[in-house]
Parts: C-alpha cells; sequence; structure tokens
C-alpha cells in the first residue's frame, strides 16, 4: 500500500506541490531525448572505470561518454530559462531507477557475500521497509508547513510556494531502491521456504499480498482529503516501521526456515 504510492499521492504531490517549471539543466530529466542523453553518460562512465574491461571496450565507453555530455550540453543550451515539466514524468523515474540500480545493487550484495556479511534474505526484507520509510521522510521534510489539500479546495498554490523536483525525485530514488531490497527477494523467499508441493499456492499467495496492497491504494486518497501532508506521511513511515519491528521480531524464526 505505501510502496506503490507512486501512482497516487506522489503524482498528486507532483501536481499540486512540485514546481511546474525547472531551468535547463534540471530540464535534462524531463524529456526523452535528453534523458536518454544522461543514461548514456552513465552508461559510458561505468564502462570506463570498470577494472575487468578491455582497452577496445573502455575506448567504447569513453566516446559514448564524450557523445552523450556533448548532446547533454546542446540539450543544455537550446532549453530556455524556465521550461514546463508535466507531472506524470515524476512516474518515469522508478522505471529508469530499476534499470539503473539493479546491477549496483546485485553487485553490493555479490561484494558483501565475498566478505561473508551479506544479509539473510528476510533481513534484506526488513532493510527494504526501513528504506520505504526513509523514502517517505524525503518528501515530509519540505511538506512541513505546506497548506493541506483540503484547505487549497481545488485552487493552484503558488509558485512561490512550489518545492523544487529534486525532492521527489529523491524520494523515487530510495523508493526504488526498496523495492530492489523487497519485491525480488520476497518472492525468493517464498521459493525458498514453500513445500515442494506448496510452491505454486505460496507463490500465488506472495502475489495476492502485494494485489492486495495496491487495493487499499485508496487509503493515500483519503488521508490526502482529509489530513495535513505531513501527517499522511507519517501514516506511510509508520506502516513501513510497523511491518519491519514486525519482521525483525520473528526474524530467527524466519532464518531458521531457511536452512
Amino acid at each position: 500500500m505505501a510502496m506503490h504510492q507512486n501512482g497516487l499521492v506522489l503524482t498528486l504531490f507532483a501536481r499540486d506541490y512540485t514546481a511546474k517549471h525547472v531551468g535547463p539543466f534540471t530540464n535534462l530529466f524531463f524529456t526523452l531525448p535528453s534523458m536518454l542523453a544522461v543514461i548514456g553518460a552513465v552508461a559510458g562512465a561505468a564502462i570506463l572505470v570498470r577494472k575487468k574491461a578491455t582497452m577496445t571496450v573502455k575506448a567504447g565507453g569513453a566516446l559514448l561518454l564524450v557523445a552523450a555530455l556533448a548532446a547533454a550540453w546542446l540539450f543544455i543550451a537550446h532549453s530556455g530559462t524556465q521550461n514546463a515539466i508535466e507531472p506524470e514524468v515524476f512516474q518515469s523515474f522508478n522505471p529508469l531507477f530499476i534499470v539503473a540500480l539493479t546491477f549496483p545493487v546485485i553487485g553490493l550484495f555479490a561484494w558483501m557475500n565475498k566478505k561473508g556479511i551479506e544479509p539473510s534474505t528476510p533481513r534484506k526484507i526488513g532493510a527494504g521497509m526501513i528504506i520505504t520509510a526513509i523514502g517517505f521522510a524525503v518528501v515530509l521534510i519540505p511538506s512541513v508547513g505546506l497548506p493541506s489539500p483540503s484547505s487549497l479546495a481545488g485552487s493552484p498554490l503558488p509558485d512561490t510556494m512550489r518545492i523544487t523536483p529534486y525532492w521527489l525525485m529523491s524520494s523515487y530514488l530510495i523508493l526504488t531502491v526498496a523495492e530492489l531490497f523487497l519485491s525480488p527477494m520476497g518472492l525468493s523467499f517464498v521459493s525458498k521456504v514453500a513445500p515442494s508441493r506448496f510452491q505454486g499456492m505460496m507463490q500465488a499467495g506472495w502475489l495476492l499480498a502485494t494485489a492486495t496492497g495496491n487495493k487499499l491504494l485508496f487509503v493515500g486518497t483519503r488521508l490526502w482529503d482529509s489530513v495535513d501532508l505531513w501527517q499522511m506521511w507519517i501514516v506511510f513511515i509508520g506502516c513501513c516501521l510497523l511491518s519491519a519491528l514486525f519482521i525483525f521480531s520473528i526474524m530467527k524464526r524466519l532464518e531458521n526456515a531457511t536452512r
């Protein structure tokens, strides 16, 4: 319920409380061609610094980096001082971050495994809930002092009171990391601990739990229409922390089930 609010209250927050116009640099992240230039620059830099890459591959990475930076510079040079952005574009950050962060997160777990410090799957899930709470705490900070949606009564918030998009972008980044700790880990854990004859049923149960959470998304709109912004974020943070507390309270039992 909390994690999938990116398609609901986080989009409403982008529409009603986040700046509608951004400068040339920030606009790089809000149009497809310029976003591809940013992705290309990151990919080129990653290839260039990779230790095991051959000189030919590194040369290709360097070429990609230079070309992507040149394209990004052209986009900035030809952008206006203020560029309109649509609130729906913020939803693209989640899949973008998933593609960008999957391999680094997997690499982190592989490195921790080599060092003998990789946490168990249940601990990763518990950590994912804490990271989710941090993601909502990021948007809680600028929400303090902003008028509630109900007090606006449909009137637009003045541009001078709207917050920078980087708050919401940072929240999406943290929530995506949390998703990588939760979604694949949960299904993997179910596969490990379920008796072989109940594998299909238990995996369906995991998906049913996810569907139930999605069904409860309406809680976000109820809160949106009835409480202050910071109070709504506190509810989501509390749900995540309570979930993490429950997971860690039965951690030994969960870890014993995987042995």
